[in-house]
C-alpha cells in the first residue's frame, strides 16, 4: 500500500493526503510552497490546511507576518485510529439496537423425500416451541409410518405444544381421538368440510413450512422451510384466528 492510499484509509481526502505528505518532504513552509509543490488551487489551500489543523497533524506559526505550516509527527496518526475507535464505540450500543429491530434474516430451505421431511420434523423437537399445524389430513402417518411415533412422543417429552387445524373427514377425525387420548399436548380443530386440499403448513418458533399437497406427496414429500421472525408471527396470527373461527 502507498503512503498517501494509507493516509486515504485513515479519513484524510485526497487534497488533505497530498498536502500533508508535502509538509513532511518541505518542512516548515508557506502556503505558495505547498501550492507549488501540490498543484492544489490557492482558493483551495487554506481549506485543506484547516482541516489539517483540526486533525492535529498541522500547526502553523507566524513569522515577520507570513504564516507558516508545520507537519507534526506522524505518530499523531494513531489519535485519528483511537477517536474513530472511540466514536464507534459509544455509537455501536444504538446501532446495533437499530440493526436488531429492523434487519430481519430471512433463510430459505427446500427438503425432498421422506429423510428431508424427517429432517424438519426433528427440527421441531430441537425448537422446543409450540407447533402450529394447518391443512394436515394425516399424510404424515403414511409417509412416515414408523417415525411419527416417535416424533408425537418426543414431542411430549419435551412439552412441545401441538395445535392442529386439519381437513375434516372419517380418517382425520379418526386420527385426532386416538392421538389426544394418547398424547395430552394435542389438540385438534378441523376445518370446514368445503375446504380440501390445502397445502400443508407447520409453524414453530421463527420458521414456518410449507407442503404441498401433490400426487406425489406419499413417495417424495417437498417440504420449503422459511426462517423469519415477522412471517411465523404472522402465520400464527393467521392460525388463532381460523381455530378461534370454527
Amino acid at each position: 500500500m502507498n503512503t498517501e492510499l494509507a493516509l486515504k484509509t485513515l479519513g484524510l481526502s485526497e487534497r488533505e493526503s497530498r498536502v500533508y505528505l508535502a509538509l513532511l518532504d518541505l518542512g516548515p513552509t508557506t502556503t505558495s510552497k505547498i501550492i507549488r509543490k501540490t498543484g492544489i488551487a490557492s482558493s483551495k489551500i487554506y481549506d485543506v490546511l484547516e482541516k489539517l489543523e483540526h486533525k492535529g497533524l498541522v500547526t502553523h506559526i507566524i513569522e515577520k507576518g507570513k504564516k507558516k505550516f508545520h507537519p507534526t509527527n506522524p505518530e499523531k496518526l494513531f489519535d485519528l485510529i483511537k477517536e474513530k475507535e472511540s466514536a464507534i464505540n459509544e455509537a455501536l450500543p444504538t446501532l446495533k439496537l437499530m440493526f436488531e429491530k429492523t434487519a430481519e434474516e430471512v433463510n430459505a430451505e427446500i427438503y425432498k423425500d421422506k429423510e428431508g421431511l424427517k429432517h424438519v420434523l426433528e427440527g421441531i423437537i430441537k425448537e422446543k416451541k409450540t407447533l402450529y399445524a394447518m391443512g394436515t389430513g394425516g399424510q404424515a402417518s403414511i409417509v412416515l409410518p414408523y417415525f411419527m411415533p416417535h416424533f408425537y412422543k418426543k414431542a411430549k417429552d419435551n412439552k412441545i405444544k401441538i395445535k392442529v387445524l386439519s381437513i375434516d373427514n372419517e380418517k382425520t377425525r379418526k386420527q385426532a381421538k386416538e392421538l389426544t387420548k394418547e398424547f395430552n399436548n394435542m389438540q385438534f380443530k378441523f376445518l370446514p368440510k368445503q375446504m380440501r386440499d390445502l397445502m400443508i403448513m407447520l409453524i414453530y418458533g421463527d420458521k414456518v413450512v410449507i407442503m404441498p399437497l401433490t400426487p406425489s406427496i406419499e413417495s417424495v414429500p417437498l417440504a420449503i422451510l422459511v426462517k423469519s421472525k415477522e412471517s411465523a408471527d404472522s402465520y400464527v396470527e393467521y392460525f388463532e384466528w381460523a381455530w378461534n373461527s370454527v
